[in-house]
């Protein structure tokens, strides 16, 4: 052929066919070129039947030629409790897969596993295989498994729940009128989204320092143990009597512990409730709130909530020794004090009432001005109030309640100098100003801190939940 005579239209075809041709990028059977965000995709502890948490695996190619991967597939195939989802498509094996250079792909990874008839958990393990030109390479998948006794809408009667196998409350489980629910030390009970306890008849927590009772979001991550507002919290009901809780963790909820119905406070009767070493905490609401009820608090901390860390209305007797409260929120802009008084009607109908509280040896802080309100009808309020050598952040020049006979003892707005309140350690460091500051009037009555450490040791014992050990230091994650 005459390249010379050919038509200017036949050299551009042939251009055309080799520059389409010289833009191809050659394909590889290098594995090597393949790279992974983590070698091992571990998930916290997964209970049984109930599906866990999807992880995200990339895999990444660092070359500049596409890979050709022949298979990625489950080792455990069909039998793994494991689910892949490869390019959207939820399989236990896909082939024939083109990497581009340079370029990355998503596998989604979640697990569900089948009852264990155990009470401990157990390991359960697989791998993702990768398979280019007969060579492979492998990314462990890891879970623990945890049977569980599952409560879904459930009515319950006097029994008594134990350690051992955790209880998974889904919907609502209501402790009926009359009857009594005791929870043992070293129990644990998680609520999934939107779930929650109603108390008619009584609640007993039995913790002990070594074993405290928890109560929980199942999302048992590491991620979410500070989130708040992910279950719906405890309430217990106006006509509810003789509650009670020991060494117990009430966190991730939306209302914490709610104590009395606000919508007929003072009409169907006083609730009450005793708490002793309570960690109530990561609460998108409110901790403790309590209408035209009896409430006894020791050693007990109240911290993280979307508004109030403790609120009481509608009339009722209160009463906290050695108590912790302090408030910091991420999450918006925070206007409500940590501890709110209202003595005006919680609803329609609803009667106000004086509400009488007192405050021994405690703490009350944050990040506002003033972390200490009281509200009523009028401008003197009509219950009784008690500071007594406390710690409190207040602006005494607008706070209704301040009068210096009734915070005996008490400093304000000072610096409590936790260890490392960021991180809700509200043990006192070398230089509080907590530290030996609390009325010893008292001691033989409360001789030891929220976690069993005595407060006999020096004779003075220090404000809040926490009495100082010599020595104590920030903790090291």
């Amino acid at each position: 052929m005459d390249l010379l005579r050919m038509p200017v239209r036949s050299y551009i075809l042939i251009f055309l066919a080799l520059a389409a041709v010289s833009c191809e990028k050659p394909v590889t059977h290098d594995i090597a070129g393949l790279g992974f965000s983590a070698d091992t995709i571990f998930f916290d502890t997964v209970f049984t039947s109930v599906g866990s948490a999807t992880r995200e695996l990339v895999v990444k190619n660092y070359g500049r030629s596409d890979i050709e991967i022949s298979r990625i597939f489950l080792a455990g195939g069909q039998a793994s409790p494991f689910r892949l989802n490869i390019d959207g498509e939820a399989t236990v094996s896909a082939s024939d897969i083109l990497l581009s250079g340079r370029d990355s792909m998503f596998i989604f990874v979640d697990v569900i596993i089948d009852p264990l008839n155990m009470t401990s958990p157990v390991l359960t393990l697989d791998s993702v295989i990768f398979e280019v030109d007969g060579r492979i390479r492998s990314v462990v998948l890891m879970a623990w498994g945890q049977d569980v006794i599952l409560l879904d809408n459930s009515v319950i009667k006097t029994e008594v729940w134990i350690s051992g196998k955790p209880y998974l409350i889904y919907g609502k489980v209501k402790v009926d009128t009359a009857e009594i629910l005791t929870v043992e030390k070293g129990t644990r009970v998680y609520f999934h989204r939107n779930s929650s306890m109603y108390v008619a008849g009584s609640l007993k927590v039995t913790g002990t320092e070594e074993e405290p009772v928890v109560f929980a979001s199942d999302r048992t991550e590491k991620i979410y143990m500070d989130i708040p507002g992910q279950w719906q919290g405890i309430f217990i009901a106006g006509i509810s009597k003789g509650n009670s809780m020991s060494n117990a963790i009430v966190r991730n909820s939306t209302y914490g512990i709610r104590l009395g119905e606000p919508e007929s406070a003072g009409l169907n009767g006083i609730p009450d409730l005793k708490l002793k070493n309570i960690r109530i905490i990561h609460s998108g609401v409110t901790g403790l709130a309590a209408y035209y009820a009896n409430v006894e608090a020791e050693n007990s901390v109240f911290s993280h909530c979307g508004f109030n860390c403790v609120s009481l209305s509608s009339g009722g007797d209160y009463r906290f020794y050695h108590c912790t409260f302090q408030n910091t929120w991420e999450y918006g802009l925070r206007l409500t004090p940590a501890l709110l008084v209202d003595e005006r009607p919680s609803g329609a109908g609803t009667p106000a009432g004086s509400i009488n509280l007192l405050l021994f040896n405690s703490v009350v802080t944050g990040d506002l001005n003033t972390e200490i309100e009281v509200s009523s009808n009028s401008s003197v309020p009509s219950g009784s109030y008690f500071f007594d050598h406390c710690l409190v952040k207040m602006d005494t020049s607008k706070a209704s309640v301040w009068k210096k006979d009734k915070f005996p003892g008490t400093d304000v707005n000072l610096n409590p100098r936790f260890i490392d309140a960021v991180a809700f350690d509200f043990r006192p460091d070398t230089l509080s100003p907590l530290a030996d500051r609390g009325s010893n009037l008292l001691i033989n009555t409360f001789p030891s801190d929220i976690r069993g450490y005595s407060r006999l040791t020096d004779g003075l014992p220090d404000i809040g939940a926490y009495e100082r050990r010599p020595g104590e230091k920030r903790k090291l994650n």
